[in-house]
């Protein structure tokens, strides 16, 4: 079971998607049972886009949807007075899917790809996304009946260029995903794996922008690169070299040098 995550991004007193009306004004950590229901009123959002029903989407009226819109890696999830999906961590602020396709878990997977460079930093696989500029781990949906082995190859070459299997790669996180797109009604979910390249198999990758990517790099593990990532990505990123240093009994210091530990 991976550790739970901590809920940063989706309440008012943090960053919200560039396209959503401003959230209503809600406490970070804030449970449902806290939530006064007659005060309580958030706007309803759902992106043009969305409403335009296209194939990765629900429908907008969810009991026609035919899939469980109550599955979630958080465990049973309570329904709203309308019979919709209520976000698992509480109140957002905001009703409706806002840009998210689906009527309560998205599911996604992220791959993490690691590689030691030549002078002995660790780096990441990160691409620059179009649709806010923020340095992010590539990443994407989940196809229904997909793999995520296969969706973690797939999502990797459309934004990155590269093509790798992950077959043999680590769980990091399943669950939750605290992102600024999450509303009380739609949310983010992933499993994210990781997988560290030999410096032979790293000399085969080369990365180029792609699909929904301005550009692909490989981006030195220090600090603050980590802490400017999108989402919940510096919390992956973190968990991540946890168990790589545990793993490789090093340690990674701030400025994303590798160093041996001493016997």
């Amino acid at each position: 079971m991976t550790e739970r995550e901590p809920q940063t991004k989706t309440q008012t007193t943090h960053p919200k998607h560039f396209s959503y009306p401003d959230r209503y004004p809600v406490d970070v950590g804030t449970s449902w049972i806290e939530v006064d229901r007659q005060k309580y009123q958030p706007p309803y959002f759902v992106s043009k886009q969305v409403l335009e029903n296209p194939v990765w989407a629900d429908f907008e009226d969810h009991k026609k949807v035919k899939r469980n819109i109550f599955l979630s890696y958080e465990g049973l999830i309570q329904a709203d007075f309308f019979g919709r999906p209520l976000n698992p961590r509480g109140p957002t602020g905001i009703e409706g899917r806002g840009v998210l396709g689906g009527w309560g878990a998205n599911f996604a997977a992220d791959p993490i790809v690691t590689r030691i460079n030549s002078q002995g930093f660790l780096e990441l696989i990160v691409i620059k996304r179009k649709d806010c500029g923020m340095w992010a781990l590539p990443g994407g949906m989940v196809d229904k009946g997909e793999r995520v082995t296969a969706t973690l190859r797939r999502e990797l070459g459309e934004e990155a260029s590269a093509y790798l299997d992950f077959e043999k790669a680590s769980l990091i996180y399943q669950g939750y995903v605290d992102d600024p797109r999450n509303t009380d009604n739609a949310w983010m979910e992933t499993d994210a794996y990781h997988l560290h390249l030999t410096n032979e198999e790293a000399s085969g990758v080369l990365l180029k922008e792609n699909d929904d990517a301005k550009e692909a790099k490989w981006m030195t593990c220090n600090s603050d690169a980590i802490n400017n990532l999108y989402a919940n990505h510096p919390y992956l990123v973190r968990q991540t070299i946890k168990l790589f240093e545990k793993s490789q009994n090093q340690t990674v210091i701030s400025d994303g040098r590798v160093v041996d530990n001493k016997a």
